[in-house]
């Protein structure tokens, strides 16, 4: 076949955490951005991609894979091979590959971004409050895969079907949440409730409310996070924490402490410039 106008075709193997670190969606931005066309998709052992366009507009595009990754992503190989161009004048991201042997990096949880953290108390935002908020860029990995290549439908996600409003952001390639498995909001994602000890609903109007009462009422709560439960109490209260001591059958080894941001971490502790770093980072 004669190759028009100086256009070369890659396939791109990537191997590393680029799975549900916002890769995909990264890549269909990057070959938009370099007018390449051809296709992305998760495989069983990192990213797969088919590129097409000029020479110039290639090398920038590999370029940039490798200097503006996504901040999750780690990219520990990339692999480049030539091959027949196609010429069709599109860019996709087509369904992933699962390949029997092959082995992917899990990323895991990772912190509330800043994006989302402002729109969490933003009164005048769809997902004001919304415990469970996400994007590409922060939210549950590790905790709710079930299998690989990273999809929705491999995730404990997979029975929360997203509403109109959440169908569009995922859609969307200017949106962080284009293709965010775990995107969700208060109208289709899971949900916060309260239960007693025998498991009888207390409250799953204002839960947090209820157990931030509970709390300074020196009871212990059970915390269901993303990877099983945790047991807490007032850290201000003797009573609390000596009751805690004695359910857990541990006098003296010290107890992990919460606090709400890093300054109240100061009010209460001497941190360093390296570890401020490993708290906010």
């Amino acid at each position: 076949m004669v190759k028009k106008n100086n256009i070369l075709r890659y396939r791109i193997n990537i191997k590393g955490v680029v799975q549900g670190v916002g890769f995909r969606p990264f890549i269909y931005r990057l070959a938009k951005e370099n007018k390449l066309y051809g296709w992305v998709l998760n495989s069983s052992e990192g990213v797969v991609i088919e590129v097409e366009g000029e020479s110039e507009n290639l090398n920038l595009f590999i370029k940039n894979i490798k200097e503006k990754a996504p901040p999750m992503a780690k990219i520990d190989e990339l692999s480049l091979e030539e091959i027949e161009p196609v010429y069709r004048k599109k860019f996709e991201i087509k369904r992933s590959v699962k390949e029997k042997g092959k082995y992917q990096l899990i990323s895991p949880d990772v912190a509330i971004c800043e994006d989302c953290l402002n729109e969490l108390f933003d009164k005048n935002d769809r997902r004001y409050l919304y415990p469970f908020i996400n994007c590409t860029n922060c939210g549950p990995r590790f905790t709710i895969i079930k299998d690989m290549p990273y999809d929705r439908p491999k995730t404990t996600m997979s029975k929360f079907i997203m509403c109109e409003d959440c169908q569009k952001e995922y859609d969307d390639p200017l949106s962080r949440r284009f293709h965010a498995q775990p995107n969700a909001c208060p109208i289709c994602g899971p949900h916060l409730w309260l239960a007693d000890s025998k498991g009888r609903l207390v409250n799953d109007i204002n839960p947090v409310d209820e157990a931030s009462n509970l709390l300074k009422n020196k009871i212990i709560i059970g915390v269901k996070g993303l990877g099983g439960f945790q047991l807490a109490c007032d850290a201000t209260s003797n009573d609390a924490v000596k009751k805690l001591r004695m359910k857990k059958h541990r006098p003296v080894k010290p107890f992990a402490v919460m606090v709400r941001n890093i300054d109240q971490v100061k009010e209460i502790c001497f941190v360093n410039e390296d570890e401020e770093k490993l708290l906010t980072g």
